[in-house]
């Protein structure tokens, strides 16, 4: 899942989480395994230090 945060310019991506991430708020959407690793190598997102997407992935220690 993707999270969004709210911001005065309107919602942007912020982190991306496991789909079952306790974690996450209700502000998220789903997205396919691929998008959610090319997400992880955006810089502007980070992988949920709860969930550890990346790891889970293969993509961070």
């Amino acid at each position: 899942m993707i999270e969004q945060r709210r911001t005065p310019t309107g919602p942007h991506e912020a982190a991306v989480h496991l789909d079952d991430c306790t974690m996450a708020s209700d502000r998220t959407h789903s997205v396919a395994v691929h998008e959610a690793r090319l997400a992880l190598t955006d810089a502007q997102l980070e992988s949920c230090a709860f969930c550890r997407l990346g790891t889970e992935l293969g993509i961070l220690d």
